[in-house]
C-alpha cells in the first residue's frame, strides 16, 4: 500500500548545507571538559583553532558547523560515543578529507576495534591513542594533518 500523501501545508525544511573540512581547525569531541579544553589552549596555542563539547550544542551540530580539518575524538563516552561520530562523519559528505585521532581510557582493544571501524569505512585515521595522551605529539600529528 502506497503511503498517504503530505498534507498541503507541509514544506521540507531547507537543506542543511555542510561545509567542507578547513585546515587549521580541530575539534576535540570528549565528555572529559578539563581534558578537553587542557588540549584545546595547548591547540590554540600553536596556531590552531580549536572546539570542545563545552557549551550547549551536540557533537554532530559542533562537528557540522565547525567544519573541522582534524577531530580528537573519545571513543567511550555518552552518546553519541565515538563510534556513532564516526558513522556520522562516513555519511556527511564533505567529510572523508576530515583526519581524525582516537583516544580512549578504556583498554587498548577497544582502540583496535574502533581504528578498523574507521579504516572499514575509509576515513582518515592519523592514530589511535590511549589516555592519558602527550600534547607534543597530539601537536606533531595536527600539524601534519590539520596544518594550521
Amino acid at each position: 500500500m502506497p503511503a498517504p500523501p503530505l498534507p498541503l501545508s507541509h514544506r521540507p525544511g531547507p537543506r542543511r548545507r555542510i561545509a567542507a573540512a578547513r585546515p587549521g581547525r580541530v575539534f576535540i569531541c570528549d565528555d572529559d571538559l578539563y581534558f578537553a579544553r587542557e588540549l584545546a589552549e595547548g591547540l590554540d596555542a600553536n596556531g590552531f583553532e580549536t572546539r570542545t563539547l563545552a557549551g550547549n550544542h551536540s557533537a554532530t551540530d559542533i562537528l557540522d558547523s565547525f567544519a573541522p580539518g582534524m577531530v580528537l575524538l573519545d571513543i567511550f563516552m555518552p552518546p553519541p560515543d565515538g563510534f556513532e561520530m564516526i558513522n556520522h562523519i562516513r555519511t556527511v559528505s564533505g567529510r572523508r578529507e576530515m583526519s581524525l585521532i582516537l583516544m580512549s581510557g578504556a583498554g587498548t582493544d577497544l582502540l583496535e576495534v574502533a581504528s578498523r571501524f574507521c579504516v572499514a569505512r575509509k576515513l582518515r585515521l592519523a592514530a589511535a591513542f590511549q589516555k592519558p595522551v602527550d600534547l607534543r605529539e597530539i601537536v606533531r600529528l595536527c600539524r601534519i594533518h590539520a596544518k594550521p
